[in-house]
């Protein structure tokens, strides 16, 4: 959807103001006609907003509008191809709890593209402050995370315990920031993002991101490339006795042996 307004606009806008002057300008109105498809697709997406409100969190409509935008971000933006694999360890419906290494600030751009299954997400606290992407996220029932509020991201936890238990995937990035881009493999997680799993009696899927992780220096100019991994998954039997730190020992190995 956003790619289809965002190229019908391009050319629209193009061709209008071509038509009201001559096509010696043609490449001026195409420069111009980039910014404006772009706050048009914008502003469908805002004029969205209270639609995509009411609806509830795992409809196909309102999981669709979200891939469109991540598929958008990522081929016209960013620059990015997403190749993934292992997509049959994907559990159609069910609670799920979805787990990955975190390289890049596109994590969940990437993932949010190529998933075939509603996912929300657990942002920081302060990217809930960012004017138009707030509104966006709020409207995707996500659960921000923060760390120096232990009270409130308890409530939250609870919000997003039902939300699992409810069939919605959450996607969850267990070391908690973005690791060593240049380096593959996990050092550490925090114990306490495993909790989410095990209160909701969830399955967990491993994700395992690889690739360029020094997109905010090669975009939009150059190609970058990411592979996704998904794992086999972990069974809410297989793990129910573990504590918080047996799961996220697991989850951690699984990524950096690229168990599959």
């Amino acid at each position: 959807m956003a790619t289809l307004i965002f190229i019908f606009g391009l050319v629209f806008y193009t061709v209008y103001f071509t038509s009201i002057t001559n096509y010696y300008f043609l490449i001026l109105w195409f420069l111009i006609a980039l910014p404006l498809s772009f706050l048009t697709m914008l502003l469908f997406y805002f004029l969205n907003l209270p639609f995509i409100y009411l609806l509830p969190s795992n409809h196909p409509y309102k999981s669709y509008m979200m891939r469109s935008m991540a598929y958008f971000l990522n081929h016209f933006i960013l620059n990015l191809k997403v190749k993934v694999e292992g997509l049959e360890n994907l559990p159609k419906d069910g609670p799920l709890v979805i787990y990955a290494n975190h390289k890049s600030y596109t994590d969940a751009f990437a993932l949010l593209e190529v998933l075939p299954r509603p996912v929300t997400l657990t942002p920081k606290k302060s990217v809930m402050r960012l004017p138009f992407i707030s509104l966006w996220l709020k409207a995707y029932n996500v659960f921000p995370i923060d760390r120096s509020n232990h009270r409130e991201t308890a409530v939250e936890l609870d919000k997003a315990v039902n939300t699992v238990k409810n069939g919605h995937a959450i996607l969850v990035f267990p070391e908690g920031n973005i690791g060593n881009r240049l380096d593959q493999e996990v050092k550490t997680m925090k114990p306490g993002a495993f909790k989410l799993a095990l209160k909701a009696a969830a399955n967990i899927l491993v994700v395992r991101y690889e690739g360029n992780d020094l997109l905010r220096k090669r975009a939009p100019f150059k190609r970058s490339r990411r592979k996704l991994t998904l794992m086999k998954l972990i069974h809410f039997d297989e793990i129910k006795e573990f504590s918080t730190h047996q799961v996220a020992e697991l989850v951690m190995s699984r990524i950096n042996t690229k168990h599959t």
